[in-house]
C-alpha cells in the first residue's frame, strides 16, 4: 500500500512538472508575441506599401510562373552554384600563382628597364615618328616594295671580306695626308703623270672602275 502510494505521488509531482512547464512555455510564447506583434505589424504595412507600388507590373500569376521556373531549372541553378563554388576555389588557388607571375615579371622588366631597352624604344618612336612625318605613304609603298632588294645589299655588304676591305680602305684614306693644290697646271700634272706610283696607282684605279663597269654589264643583262 505504501508502495503504491509513493508510486502515485510521484506521478502527480512529474504531472505537475509538466503542467507547470507548459504553462512556463505558454507565457513565454505570448511575451515573444508580444514582443513580435509591433514589429510584424511594421513589417506588414511596409511590405504592402512597397508592393502596391509594383502591383500594376508584378501580380500572382507572375509569383506562380517564377516558382514553377525556378523549381523546373533547380538543377540546373545547382550546378550553376557548384560553378561558382569551384570557381571561388581556383581563385584561391590562382591567388598564390599569380602573385608570383606578377613579381617575376616586375623583376624581368626591372632588368630590361636596367638594360635601356625602353630608353631605345622611346627612341625608336622617334625614328618612327621623323619617317612618318618626312615620307608619304608612296615612299613608304616603294619601300615595300623594294624591301628585298634593299635587304640582299645590306646583306652582301655585311660579308665579312666586304667589311674587311671597307675597313682598309677607310684606315688608308684616315692615314692618308696629302696636300691637295688649289690649282695645277698642265705640266705640273705631266710631271705628276712621269712619277712610277702615280702611274701604278691611277692604273690601279682604271682596273678597279674596268672591273665594275664589267659587273653591272652583266648584272643589267640577268635583269
Amino acid at each position: 500500500m505504501d508502495k503504491d502510494l509513493e508510486l502515485l505521488h510521484k506521478k502527480l509531482d512529474f504531472l505537475t512538472e509538466q503542467v507547470m512547464e507548459t504553462q512556463r512555455r505558454q507565457r513565454e510564447m505570448e511575451e515573444l508575441w508580444k514582443d513580435l506583434t509591433p514589429i510584424m505589424t511594421d513589417l506588414f504595412n511596409t511590405a504592402a506599401e512597397e508592393l502596391d507600388e509594383i502591383a500594376p507590373y508584378f501580380g500572382y500569376e507572375d509569383l506562380i510562373h517564377l516558382v514553377k521556373k525556378l523549381l523546373r531549372n533547380i538543377r540546373s541553378i545547382t550546378a550553376l552554384f557548384e560553378q561558382v563554388e569551384g570557381a571561388q576555389d581556383l581563385i584561391k588557388d590562382m591567388v598564390p600563382l599569380s602573385k608570383d607571375i606578377f613579381d617575376d615579371v616586375l623583376q624581368r622588366l626591372d632588368v630590361l628597364e636596367q638594360k635601356g631597352y625602353f630608353t631605345f624604344m622611346k627612341a625608336s618612336f622617334g625614328i618612327i615618328d621623323n619617317i612618318v612625318t618626312n615620307y608619304t605613304e608612296e615612299d613608304v609603298r616603294l619601300l615595300g616594295e623594294n624591301i628585298t632588294t634593299i635587304l640582299d645589299t645590306v646583306k652582301a655588304a655585311t660579308q665579312p671580306e666586304m667589311m674587311t676591305s671597307i675597313q682598309n680602305a677607310v684606315a688608308i684614306y684616315r692615314d692618308i695626308d696629302v696636300e691637295i693644290p688649289e690649282k695645277m697646271s698642265v705640266f705640273q700634272l705631266i710631271k705628276q703623270m712621269m712619277d712610277p706610283e702615280v702611274r701604278r696607282s691611277l692604273g690601279t684605279g682604271l682596273a678597279i672602275l674596268k672591273k665594275v663597269s664589267e659587273n653591272l654589264e652583266k648584272y643589267s643583262t640577268k635583269k
